[in-house]
């Protein structure tokens, strides 16, 4: 009897985990994870500067590249994990076989999915032990701080697959997936400081609401004057917005970037041919 297309995503899931196991991607994050936090925790007494007594802004601190590492683990994970089976020709070997090209693309989502999620677990666990072995306390949030971040990790990576699936190349689907999430829409995220638009719809600037919780009460939307000291446009008063996301509509546009890319891409994945 032919496996169900549970037990095909389940052993296309298995495989692909064993396959990172074995890699080195896995190994390269953990590292990373691990260097970010020893500098955040050496640092400091190094220059001879305390840590931060609260709590809340120390992990805050230890978490400033969550973003980062979100964006490494989708595309370490899942930029190529489509393209790559054309480009090396494995598909050959692998789409013969009794199993759907859903089940193929959902089980290895799944797979990237976990692991990218045993990077952003470590690096909470490494902020969390050291907050509590120095400030000796855990600030409140950070259960809710965890479950937005993965929120952001599942939407980016549903775009890794997309950008895999529609690329040609293993090279152009992992560039584009790094520079647009650390770049380009960063880019339309500052712009819309300069030029007062709110861009509540970049899952970029949704993404800030990890960190934005653990601030009693939650930050408000203001606009900011700063004004030149020198040249010859000194004394210009220059206008700022500082915006921040609102929880519920960041909530709903990250899950929609997920949505509506997860479905693009199994759709683009399953028409593909070698």
């Amino acid at each position: 009897m032919a496996p169900n297309s549970a037990q095909q995503i389940a052993a296309v899931a298995t495989y692909e985990l064993l396959k990172y196991l074995r890699g080195r991607r896995l190994l390269a994050i953990v590292l990373l994870t691990v260097i970010i936090g020893a500098i955040f925790l050496v640092v400091p007494p190094a220059i001879g500067s305390p840590y931060p007594k609260d709590p809340k802004q120390f992990t805050v601190s230890m978490l400033s590249f969550l973003g980062i590492m979100s964006v490494l683990s989708a595309t370490f994970f899942g930029a190529d994990a489509i393209v790559s089976e054309y480009e090396s020709k494995t598909g050959y070997f692998l789409f013969p076989n009794p199993l759907r090209k859903t089940s193929i693309f959902l089980g290895k989502f799944i797979a990237s999915a976990l692991v990218s999620m045993v990077a952003i677990e470590l690096y909470y666990l490494m902020a969390l032990v050291s907050v509590r072995v120095i400030d000796g306390s855990i600030p409140a949030n950070v259960g809710v701080s965890f479950a937005y971040s993965l929120v952001y990790l599942f939407a980016i990576l549903a775009v890794a697959y997309l950008f895999s699936a529609v690329m040609r190349s293993s090279v152009y689907s992992l560039v584009l997936t790094f520079f647009t999430f650390v770049l380009i829409l960063p880019i339309v995220d500052a712009v819309g400081s300069v030029a007062k638009f709110k861009p509540w719809f970049t899952v970029t600037f949704a993404s800030g609401i990890s960190l934005f919780v653990f601030q009693d009460p939650y930050p408000t939307d203001k606009v900011l004057s700063t004004t030149t000291l020198g040249g010859p446009n000194a004394g210009t008063q220059t206008m700022l917005a500082q915006y921040y996301p609102a929880i519920q509509l960041s909530l709903i546009v990250m899950a929609a970037y997920f949505f509506v890319a997860l479905v693009l891409a199994i759709i683009v994945a399953r028409r593909r041919e070698m």
